[in-house]
């Protein structure tokens, strides 16, 4: 597969006609990750969602001035797309080809809504597009976010697949701002996600599970714009390995290689394992799901408050610096369990 089409930019057309029905797409910034998934609906005339994590980022685009079809439109001089209101928290999409009458092609909507939503009718919805799915950290979270992830598209896709219909396909982007966010830590991606990167790996699949990550680290069009005015002054900064180099924030202090035979099986809360030494004052951290752990837990909020009361004070050891990590990506969402 090419992964960036003859212009430098994300070739979505081949990605999003792959079989996956499930793919993440994380990428820098103004490389077309958005622009040419919206092109591609558009193109294939698509009946869609464009969702939104929180109803405040949903209503800066629910009019036709921060319309996000805006700049894709220019490829499309003879198409109007407008966006009204069909209720408080959905908006709906009206497509205008030329001389035709307006038709609703597409929903706005935001994650947050389907905390609520139920029993609505999208049998008619194709693809599912949520921008921006990773928040940044001063964002305010979702309560059992990743579940509202998971009802939010059995509300939309239904018993279609019972019916001998194909599945909606579901295409979430973001930029790199978070790897331990809600959804990855769910869905138990989070160390996968940190080799594709330590390894400069920029696609993975899982056939079984019908997904798929895309972590663009190559973009040639990122290479152009670190010659840019912004990028050449924030040089060598967080900010332009996440906006250019498509890279996340990861800490590399307290990271060593143990012999786990030294070690015994505490706890699992989603993909990570907590050790303790056998004879030392000592812990061990690290992502895996074989062997077998006496004390698992899921990453749902009332598990993660059972287990952070009980192992509460392995994050006391951690600040006395008696615990190691055998990856900074375990390392991360340990911190994110105990913040």
């Amino acid at each position: 597969m090419r992964l960036y089409d003859k212009n430098g930019y994300i070739n979505q057309e081949e990605i999003l006609e792959t079989p996956d029905v499930f793919i993440f797409e994380i990428g820098p910034r103004g490389t077309g990750k958005s622009y040419g998934i919206l092109k591609y609906i558009l193109e294939q005339d698509l009946k869609f969602i464009l969702l939104r994590r929180s109803q405040t980022e949903m209503n800066t685009i629910k009019n036709n001035i921060t319309n996000p079809f805006k700049s894709v439109l220019q490829e499309f001089p003879e198409t109007v797309i407008q966006c009204d209101s069909i209720a408080e928290n959905i908006g709906v999409f009206q497509r205008t080809d030329g001389e035709e009458e307006p038709r609703n092609v597409g929903y706005l909507a935001a994650l947050s809504t389907f905390k609520n939503v139920r029993g609505m009718d999208f049998s008619d919805v194709e693809i599912i597009f949520y921008d921006e799915f990773i928040p940044e950290k001063h964002a305010r979270p979702i309560k059992e976010e990743y579940d509202v992830f998971l009802n939010m598209y059995e509300t939309i896709n239904r018993n279609r697949e019972l019916q001998g219909k194909k599945p909606v396909k579901l295409v979430c982007a973001a930029n790199s701002n978070d790897i331990a966010n809600p959804i990855f830590i769910g869905l138990e991606i989070v160390e996968r996600i940190g080799r594709m990167m330590n390894r400069k790996i920029e696609s993975w699949s899982d056939p079984v599970r019908a997904l798929s990550v895309y972590m663009f680290m190559k973009s040639p069009i990122s290479e152009q714009k670190a010659e840019t005015a912004l990028y050449q002054l924030t040089a060598g900064s967080s900010f332009q390995d996440m906006a250019l180099r498509n890279m996340f924030d990861l800490d590399e202090s307290a990271i060593s290689s143990r012999e786990l035979k030294e070690y015994k099986p505490l706890a699992r809360i989603g993909e990570l394992v907590l050790y303790q030494h056998k004879s030392r004052d000592e812990f061990y951290i690290r992502c895996g799901k074989s062997g077998t752990v006496p004390d698992v837990y899921s990453t749902s909020d009332m598990d993660s408050r059972r287990f952070i009361k009980k192992y509460g004070y392995i994050f006391i050891a951690y600040l006395r610096d008696m615990v190691r990590f055998e990856t900074s990506t375990s390392r991360i969402l340990f911190e994110r369990y105990f913040a």
